[in-house]
């Protein structure tokens, strides 16, 4: 009988010191902890990067580009319903009662809540601050439209707006404007 209770005393007892042993390995700050292959390496140093995450670190400087704290942004739909709005603040985008850091971030907030399944979002442009950059194509092409589009609306300035008083102003307006083309077209040359 004794060497019975003896086995299963030591039976117990193994997993109980194995697991003590574990926990006294986890119980190793990561600074003191030696990785020793690949593995544990990259887990030592995720582990640092969190830490220092973790650690409290000087206030990100604000946005310049961003507009004064206090100020309202309203997305708005092409028939000028507002569909969403944020608040600058200075610590933050203000959104639906929460504080995001980035106008990012709270446009990715909105677009969830108006339905839309983007993955990102680039909150200057969904917001209205910029307009996202288009693809030129056919320079000779774009060049004709913006042409087309000056002569239109020169044409009728003209017409509508000319007076006796203003008569010389606008004729240096438009040499002016000439002139500036034409050195446009020089450097290309």
């Amino acid at each position: 009988m004794a060497k019975s209770k003896k086995k299963e005393t030591k039976k117990a007892n193994k997993p109980a010191a194995k697991s003590a042993q574990r926990s006294e390995e986890r119980a190793v700050p990561a600074a003191e902890a030696k990785p020793k292959g690949v593995f544990e390496k990259a887990l030592a140093d995720a582990n640092a990067k969190s830490e220092a995450a973790a650690a409290p670190t000087a206030e990100r400087a604000r946005d310049p580009r961003l507009p004064p704290p206090g100020t309202v942004i309203k997305k708005v739909d092409r028939h000028g319903a507002v569909r969403c709005e944020c608040r600058i603040e200075d610590d933050g985008i203000h959104y639906c009662g929460k504080i995001y850091r980035s106008l990012s971030a709270a446009a990715m907030a909105a677009a969830k809540d108006l339905g839309l399944a983007n993955k990102t979002q680039n909150g200057w442009n969904f917001w209205g601050l910029t307009k996202p950059a288009r693809h030129a194509g056919d320079p000779l092409a774009a060049l004709d439209r913006a042409w087309e589009r000056y002569r239109g609306r020169a044409t009728s300035l003209v017409k509508s707006g000319v007076t006796g008083e203003n008569r010389d102003q606008v004729r240096a307006a438009i040499e002016k404007q000439a002139k500036e083309i034409g050195s446009i077209a020089e450097s290309i040359a």
